[in-house]
């Protein structure tokens, strides 16, 4: 499994489990976020972390009350989904659908994470920011 985190202007992360790994809050807040808060700031030093929404789906890991201290200390606002709303999300819509095509019956390893990557890199800035506008 691999996290992928992005923003209209293109990928902002991905992020391998190790083999057998499950998402679990505590992977998400001790590895997971700070890796993609990092790159975020890099990206944005004059603002850092200011006004990012993250939308993320109604999982556990992502709804403990841990990962919403550790958002809230980010000064990261999570985006309020509407109860039961499964497929809402701009990647799942968007995102997802076009790699799960390039990348089928390719298995999680080393083969799997480049596959992904030059799927990922085969999409454009204007894919990304139409990921994101309504």
């Amino acid at each position: 499994m691999v996290a992928i985190f992005c923003m209209k202007s293109g990928l902002t992360k991905s992020i391998p489990l190790e083999l057998g790994e499950t998402v679990a809050k505590r992977w998400y807040v001790d590895s997971c976020l700070p890796q993609v808060f990092e790159t975020v700031s890099e990206w944005r030093q004059k603002t850092g972390l200011h006004g990012v929404i993250l939308h993320e789906d109604d999982a556990r890991p992502h709804t403990a009350k841990t990962v919403n201290e550790f958002l809230a200390e980010n000064r990261v606002e999570p985006y309020q989904n509407p109860p039961y709303s499964p497929d809402l999300s701009p990647c799942d819509i968007f995102l997802f659908a076009k790699l799960k095509n390039q990348l089928r019956g390719i298995r999680l390893d080393d083969a799997m994470l480049n596959a992904l990557e030059q799927a990922i890199d085969s999409l454009t800035k204007a894919d990304f920011k139409n990921c994101f506008d309504d």
